[in-house]
């Protein structure tokens, strides 16, 4: 038990110092020396867990898929704008990236990555309808601007200084996928 307490204190050590290096410089400037130093732990004790900082980046992007993945397995989407319930799947989302909002942010403005398109896939497969068809627009441009448009959504709210709390922006979210294009330029006005 007390290994185990000792390995969660060292992961967020080491997580609490890869948010603010990276923050604070980037990605590509983060090195294991500033990674160990800002976490107070030794070189040895970081590769115990990672092989390098690709690995621990790779690490929280899995992480993340798998929390969301395991958000959209167990929670419904909204089955109507109208009549949400409180316990969906993106109510869930947000809840889930507000407690880690830094990271989240991190993850989600990194465009290079794998991890992007896989996140991509999990709000396609969530909002899948195959009863509509479109010979106008190519199933692959519209879930671009879809998993796009959510994606934006997100990192924006994500940005704010203060953040919103998950159920005012899930309201906003909702209210916004029953709004037409011509509504929400209407809105910027």
């Amino acid at each position: 038990m007390e290994a185990d307490e000792k390995r969660l204190q060292t992961e967020l050590k080491i997580q609490k110092a890869f948010i603010k290096i990276v923050n604070e410089k980037s990605f590509d400037k983060l090195t294991i020396s500033a990674l160990i130093k800002e976490a107070k732990i030794n070189r040895g004790t970081f590769y115990i867990h990672y092989l390098d900082k690709y690995d621990l980046k790779s690490h929280y992007e899995d992480e993340m898929v798998l929390g969301i993945n395991s958000i959209f397995t167990n929670y419904a989407k909204p089955d109507s704008l109208k009549n949400q319930n409180n316990d969906d799947a993106f109510l869930q989302l947000f809840k889930y990236l507000y407690r880690q909002r830094s990271l989240s942010v991190i993850l989600l403005t990194d465009f290079g990555s794998n991890f992007i398109n896989e996140i991509k896939k999990l709000i396609l497969n969530l909002a899948k309808n195959d009863s509509i068809k479109d010979s106008i627009l190519p199933q692959s441009f519209a879930s671009e601007m879809l998993t796009q448009d959510i994606l934006n959504f997100l990192v924006y709210w994500l940005i704010q200084t203060p953040v919103l709390k998950p159920q005012k922006i899930y309201e906003i979210f909702l209210y916004t996928r029953k709004l037409t294009p011509e509504q929400l330029s209407y809105k910027c006005s």
